[in-house]
């Protein structure tokens, strides 16, 4: 079988599986990023069945010494991992279709061992302000649409919503009264309830003002009657720029988990919040960071 067809295969199967947008995002990107590498260097494999374990062990090593287009970097170790793991899983589903290799590709695959340390980055309460603060500096910015960013923002950091749980809300799904948003969408088709005060009821009572109701959706563009994940996330791109602080989309919902874990200590609260269904992955906002442990080291160390 073509090795893309089988790609194109296994990722609808892992749609089916129930793997979220931007897991499927993700291995549709490794696959991607193997198929060029194969017709670059490996023009003559194009059969599932012809990849050996020389093939496996070439692409690993394209890996790194691949530089990463943003970072001018090195792809870190987590990143190879992220494309093999990807690639095992391209291979294992071509042998349930009952591929017979001709050597045994999947041995091949030895993922690079990384200590396990905690990278997640969140924001401090001065960045955070420093962020609310550029959206009301914003020039050539109507007050709808720095109303617009201010919500879409408050709902990222003081609701941990993923983007596209956020680019998702309805209208309905915001109950002021109670402080209560609905997430009908969750990862894995999970429903859950999260709670927001006073300071984010400002900020949603403000943009609902200028929502013109045509759009049954909490937020919308010019456009479209939704705003996509990219444009939120574009949005976040432009604040990040404006305010010299670097920070993603996703980080807004690790500050979010972080203040939570640091104000209640519980990690089942926590992970209830964030719609985790595994609270191993919630864990990392209990343990003490990179970052953290940075301003620890910064703090004892010796001139």
């Amino acid at each position: 079988m073509r090795i893309d067809a089988v790609a194109a295969l296994c990722l609808k199967r892992l749609e089916a599986d129930g793997k979220s947008a931007n897991t499927l995002r993700g291995y549709e990107m490794c696959f991607r990023r193997f198929l060029n590498w194969l017709a670059a260097s490996w023009g003559e494999v194009t059969e599932i069945e012809d990849v050996t374990q020389t093939v496996v062990r070439d692409f690993k090593a394209f890996l790194q010494s691949r530089m990463d287009a943003r970072t001018q970097r090195q792809f870190a170790p987590a990143t190879i991992n992220q494309n093999l793991i990807a690639l095992r899983t391209l291979l294992v589903f071509a042998g349930a279709l009952g591929v017979q290799f001709r050597s045994d590709p999947i041995s091949a695959i030895k993922l690079i061992p990384v200590a396990k340390q905690n990278e997640t980055r969140w924001l401090n309460q001065d960045e955070v302000a420093r962020i609310f603060h550029a959206i009301e500096l914003l020039k050539r910015t109507s007050d709808k649409r720095k109303a617009l960013y201010k919500a879409v923002v408050s709902v990222l950091v003081n609701c941990g919503l993923r983007v596209d749980e956020a680019a998702n809300l309805m209208l309905t799904d915001v109950i002021l009264p109670s402080g209560l948003i609905v997430v009908r969408s969750g990862k894995g088709g999970k429903y859950r309830h999260v709670p927001f005060k006073q300071k984010t009821k400002n900020t949603l009572e403000r943009w609902l003002f200028f929502h013109d109701r045509k759009s049954p959706y909490l937020f919308y563009s010019q456009r479209s009657d939704r705003m996509t994940t990219r444009a939120i996330q574009h949005m976040i791109e432009k604040l990040s720029e404006l305010t010299k602080i670097d920070f993603t989309v996703h980080q807004l919902r690790h500050t979010y988990a972080k203040g939570v874990a640091r104000e209640s200590g519980q990690i089942e609260t926590v992970a209830s919040l964030l719609g985790h269904a595994n609270i191993q992955t919630t864990r990392r906002y209990i343990e003490p960071s990179m970052q953290e442990m940075g301003s620890v080291i910064e703090r004892v160390e010796f001139e």
